[in-house]
């Protein structure tokens, strides 16, 4: 049905305890190449971009999936891309499929676990239970990330910072979140949450999922294995009067390793990037990173050892001195 609400409106308040960031560094990525199988159905399609990018509405990820469900076994599309009943603004490239509690989910693509959410137990078709989903966020690589939505309470197998290969299973079905009957919610996403079209690999290439109330089987296609972590594309938060950003991790965080950051402001006159970090469903800050601002420009090392490993909102905003707030936050784990 849908999948859990976006971080929505985080009021912040950067007066917390806060560090002065000033010096910077290139990134060393050592992530080996992810080489395209033989016999892959749509090869242009294998392997997702090196570079991270926002993916509006409407643009279809370059990146051939595979169906979610267990291969081998016709499963009904309940509701498809711009459903009658959910699928509608950024759920709006999602799909439901039609499968019996407890039914094995598989990961549509190889990628890096970035966010579990695993304790939910409450459902039904009211829109307060929206926020009460299990689910799983895989990365890609790319700045494109797929969700599993609406999993038993206790079914995970994956935690944040696991890589799992295409068709390895993740968890389960069950009854959590908003929904009228047991099914199974997927969709890429871009860093935003926002849902984005994608093609599934087939024996005859790759295509789009046909409309709603088809039949579709799950084909164990060759697909890439890709461990490479998205970054937050360059205008992540531009909004916020940030851009041209440059090695900020987009959801997963190294705790002990001080990721260099570096971007630009679009008012000249910020004398300062806040990099905050909030709890997963908004509200005030529980750390705020101080970036000082020289000639429109600023870089400097993230140091997030006064966190708790877990799960977090995060974000990026110019200021010039004072409380700040900012629109939205991108739902991130920080691990170690």
């Amino acid at each position: 049905m849908s999948p859990p609400a976006a971080l929505g409106w985080a009021l912040c308040c950067a007066a917390l305890t806060a560090c002065d960031a000033t010096s910077g560094a290139e990134r060393d990525d050592t992530t080996p190449t992810p080489v395209v199988p033989a016999g892959h159905p749509c090869p242009e399609l294998a392997l997702a971009p090196e570079a991270s990018r926002r993916w509006d509405d409407g643009e279809v990820a370059p990146l051939a999936l595979r169906l979610p469900t267990p291969p081998g076994i016709a499963v009904r599309v309940t509701q498809g891309n711009d459903g009658l009943f959910s699928h509608r603004g950024p759920e709006r490239y999602a799909w439901d499929f039609g499968v019996e509690l407890g039914t094995p989910v598989h990961a549509a693509a190889g990628g890096v676990v970035v966010w579990v959410e695993d304790g939910m137990s409450a459902f039904g078709p009211e829109p307060e239970h929206r926020d009460d989903a299990n689910f799983v966020v895989v990365d890609h690589g790319g700045g494109l990330f797929s969700a599993y939505v609406h999993l038993a309470a206790g079914s995970a197998r994956v935690l944040p910072g696991d890589v799992v290969a295409a068709g390895e299973i993740l968890a389960e079905t069950g009854l959590s979140g908003q929904m009228t009957g047991p099914h199974l919610h997927f969709h890429i996403e871009n860093v935003w949450s926002e849902s984005v079209p994608a093609r599934f690999a087939t024996p005859e290439g790759c295509t789009l999922l046909p409309a709603q109330d088809a039949f579709v089987t799950a084909w164990e296609a060759p697909l890439a294995a890709q461990t490479a972590l998205s970054f937050a594309p360059p205008d992540a938060f531009s909004e916020n009067g940030v851009s041209a950003l440059e090695g900020l991790p987009a959801r997963l965080f190294e705790r002990d390793e001080h990721a260099a950051v570096l971007g630009r402001t679009t008012d000249e006159s910020a004398s300062e990037v806040w990099f905050l970090v909030l709890p997963p469903a908004g509200g005030t800050a529980l750390f705020a990173q101080r970036f000082a601002v020289h000639a429109g420009r600023f870089t400097g090392r993230l140091d997030l050892r006064a966190l708790a490993p877990g799960q977090y909102g995060v974000a990026l905003v110019a200021g010039e001195g004072g409380p700040v707030s900012v629109p939205r936050s991108v739902r991130a784990a920080i691990l170690n």
